[in-house]
């Protein structure tokens, strides 16, 4: 009795999720979409407001701290923007279904011209990597005033791809829902830095103990379920394909042991992007910028002053 009662719960959860699913493509959320979201995302400036921006779009489940290993000597030559894109870190977690690449990449379009940014450089890191990539090409369309300037991809989100292990059990109707509401946060958030980082030793515990506590923000895991059912965009076979026109000079960093997303796509992207530069970095997995941050630094400030 209470297996059919379940399995008709199943049912009636994914027919229900099917039928709300907005379409997720460039020309439902990008094209048909006007440039005026008001939503107030939160941020952190560090650095001289003279200097040459560089604006950070951090992964998914992630917050703008993520970045903060590599403020102290950005921070000395550059003006540094730290976001935390709509509904992660402490920004605003609205109840809709807004929260994919080319949603991100709208409000994220509207943060940069409300305050009025030139020669910009976006650094995006996996799902931010997505949103930068997405930010150029509407550049390219002239869907935003040229703003940008150059592009710093790492271990970005690209490609169409299958989820990772843990974000496709959190894509299954019903038992994704149950699964991040019954687990404890404490141990998703070191489950989910072990999966990300290829040398344990260096996990920062302080990087664990604040995953958790957003995770335990109000409408935190609706933002994540919601997310991870719009990951990849339904039309990104043909939007992959533009990548050969973006003309912006862009640095790719990538950690070889990433098994969220594959080093194979830095190799790819680095093909498709024209003025594109490569750095693999040796026994790094998804997340360089808290595992090596040194070398990290050291690479930015190599490319940003060529």
């Amino acid at each position: 009795m209470f297996k059919n009662i379940f399995i008709l719960i199943l049912l009636v959860f994914t027919f229900v999720a099917c039928s709300l699913k907005v379409p997720v493509t460039w020309e439902k959320r990008i094209v048909h979409t006007e440039l005026n979201s008001t939503l107030p995302l939160v941020y952190t400036e560090y650095g001289n407001a003279n200097n040459k921006t560089l604006l950070f779009l951090h992964g998914f489940g992630e917050s703008k701290e993520t970045w903060r290993f590599l403020v102290p000597r950005l921070a000395q030559d550059y003006h540094l923007v730290l976001l935390d894109l709509k509904g992660f870190g402490v920004s605003p977690k609205t109840e809709d279904n807004a929260y994919s690449v080319y949603d991100q990449a709208e409000v994220v379009a509207s943060f940069i011209k409300k305050k009025n940014y030139h020669n910009l450089t976006l650094v995006g890191r996996s799902f931010g990597g997505g949103v930068a990539l997405v930010l150029a090409l509407m550049q390219k369309d002239k869907l935003l005033k040229k703003r940008i300037s150059r592009l710093i991809l790492i271990n970005a989100m690209s490609y169409k791809q299958n989820l990772p292990s843990m974000l496709k059990t959190l894509n299954k109707p019903l038992i994704g829902y149950l699964g991040i509401h019954l687990v404890s946060n404490d141990w998703m958030a070191k489950e989910a830095y072990k999966f990300a980082f290829y040398n344990n030793d260096l996990i920062s515990k302080e990087s664990v103990d604040y995953a958790s506590y957003l995770l335990s923000l109000p409408r935190a895991k609706y933002v994540y379920l919601q997310t991870v059912e719009q990951l990849i965009p339904d039309d990104i076979a043909s939007v992959q394909k533009r990548y050969k026109t973006i003309d912006l000079k862009t640095l790719i960093l990538w950690g070889k042991e990433d098994v969220s997303i594959r080093v194979s796509n830095a190799y790819k992207l680095h093909r498709d992007l024209r003025r594109s530069y490569l750095k693999i970095f040796e026994k790094a997995g998804h997340i360089p910028n808290e595992e090596i941050p040194q070398k990290v630094v050291f690479e930015i400030l190599k490319f940003m002053k060529e």
